[in-house]
């Protein structure tokens, strides 16, 4: 943070899973402050851009352009969601960020059925984005010895879901990204 509160403009988590998997659930656990501002992205297939996939922040207009837990329709199920939740400096250590990538979801409860939601939670890599720090507000007083003293620092990122194969397989094999004829 010494050389400005948005250096480095962003540090990006990314955990490539090796093949398509159902993601219930992203969690970070912080030795440090959780971020003031930060994002979670996921990838379906490897050649596609970043989906969002959640926004937390304690300014969600000002940062991400986005209104606060705008409500989740039945037309709109796979669109991320901006909260303040989970942004504040405290705990100072031991905080954790949890997204349950269903929850709030109207076709959750007929999964089976969604394939809006099947698409929403399938995923082949994982990126967290961590945009802002949350300070004390030393920033303003510029004293180096005090912004060094700032960092992120993670002990724990967990995932949870279960391998794509629309619950036939009696094992999860990573894809080779070759054909077999067998």
């Amino acid at each position: 943070m010494l050389e400005g509160i948005q250096y480095p403009k962003h540090v990006n988590l990314t955990l490539r899973l090796g093949k398509a998997f159902d993601i219930t659930y992203v969690r970070v656990k912080f030795v440090s402050p959780r971020p003031e501002s930060f994002r979670i992205f996921k990838k379906a297939h490897a050649e596609e851009d970043w989906t969002p996939w959640q926004y937390y922040s304690g300014s969600c207009r000002s940062t991400y352009k986005l209104p606060e837990k705008a409500p989740i329709l039945p037309g709109n199920e796979a669109v991320a969601q901006c909260t303040r939740e989970f942004s504040d400096i405290s705990p100072l250590t031991g905080g954790n960020i949890a997204f349950p990538t269903l929850e709030g979801r109207p076709s959750a409860e007929n999964f089976e059925e969604s394939e809006v939601l099947q698409t929403w939670v399938t995923a082949t890599e994982i990126r967290i984005t961590l945009d802002r720090m949350n300070t004390f507000g030393d920033e303003i007083f510029g004293d180096p010895r005090v912004l060094r003293s700032y960092y992120w620092a993670i002990s724990d990122f967990a995932v949870g879901g279960r391998c794509k194969c629309n619950g036939h397989a009696s094992q999860c094999v990573k894809s080779t990204g070759q054909t077999s004829n067998n």
